[in-house]
């Protein structure tokens, strides 16, 4: 009698625990009432101890399994991360050393590597969402790399060749008599004599700004714009073989020797300017050997992409 009575108490609680319910609620116009049956919340009462059960597994599991010792494989992988990390830090070191000695090369021409670094950038952003952007040591590497790239993108620009071969230099760059009139006056280039059909050279990348005749005294010119502020010209041709907007090549053919304009004989009248400015050209006809690989490295890599003619004519 004392069990039935017992469960008979149990089973009351249970269906009192589970009764059916009203809930009410106001919808803005009229109150509206809800009946939950015992059904659902027996449902929901399995539910939620289903979930409570397997947190507390989950929890257990996380728990034996940070305990452990490491795997093989992931040993592994540990070695690896660290392999890479080493990897990446001594190709950041070679960047900057290549980055230094470009930069010594540039500054014994006179030049400052910051004007050959490109200035306009732009386009759709697109983010990179692979991890190794947010680790500081990639990003690092990725920094140096495009330094590095940028500068030597830059010596494209810079002219680093003979304009042409076999001749003889006749005059060279600043104050000299002037062979018309017997007087100090400036000579804004160098010149370089033989004969006649004598092929010309452009020195550097770059796009042609003007080829024509020119009343100055240069008789026919070619000037090409190689970007950020560099120029070069050629005078006294006999015929040039480029137009006004052409893109050019370091090393293409460009014009052919002559004695056309103030001249006194055939030769080539040549110049480097800087924003406008004429420069001695012999430092840049004697560039080093690694300054020239880098122009050949860079120019393989991308294609020219220059441009700001000087405004300065004359």
């Amino acid at each position: 009698m004392a069990s039935k009575t017992k469960n008979a108490g149990f089973t009351g609680t249970f269906r009192k625990l589970f009764r059916p319910r009203d809930i009410f609620f106001h919808d803005g116009t009229t109150l509206r009432r809800i009946r939950v049956g015992s059904g659902l919340q027996l449902f929901g009462a399995l539910a939620a101890s289903l979930m409570l059960f397997w947190s507390v597994f989950a929890a257990a599991q996380i728990a034996t399994f940070s305990s452990a010792p490491p795997s093989a494989d992931v040993l592994r992988m540990q070695r690896e991360v660290t392999a890479m990390r080493a990897d990446v830090a001594a190709i950041k070191q070679v960047a900057q050393q290549r980055y230094l000695i470009t930069e010594r090369e540039i500054r014994r021409l006179g030049l400052e590597p910051k004007r050959l670094v490109a200035g306009g950038m732009g386009g759709p952003f697109e983010p990179v969402t692979t991890a190794s952007n947010e680790d500081p040591n990639f990003k690092a590497l990725f920094m140096s790399w495009k330094k590095l790239e940028s500068l030597e993108q830059g010596t494209i620009a810079i002219p680093s060749i003979e304009p042409v071969h076999g001749t003889n230099f006749t005059s060279g760059y600043g104050v000299r008599s002037d062979p018309f009139k017997g007087r100090a006056a400036m000579h804004a280039g160098i010149d370089l004599a033989g004969p006649i059909g004598t092929p010309i050279y452009a020195t550097a990348d770059g796009t042609v700004d003007r080829a024509e005749w020119n009343n100055g005294g240069y008789g026919n010119l070619v000037e090409i714009d190689h970007g950020h502020g560099i120029q070069t010209r050629y005078g006294h041709l006999t015929r040039y073989i480029v137009a006004a907007g052409q893109q050019v090549k370091r090393g293409q053919l460009i014009a052919y020797m002559g004695s056309t304009g103030r001249s006194t004989g055939s030769h080539l009248h040549y110049e480097v300017r800087l924003d406008g400015r004429p420069v001695n050209p012999i430092p840049f006809l004697q560039s080093s050997d690694y300054l020239q690989a880098v122009q050949r490295r860079a120019a393989a890599a991308t294609q020219v992409a220059i441009g700001g003619p000087d405004e300065s004519r004359d």
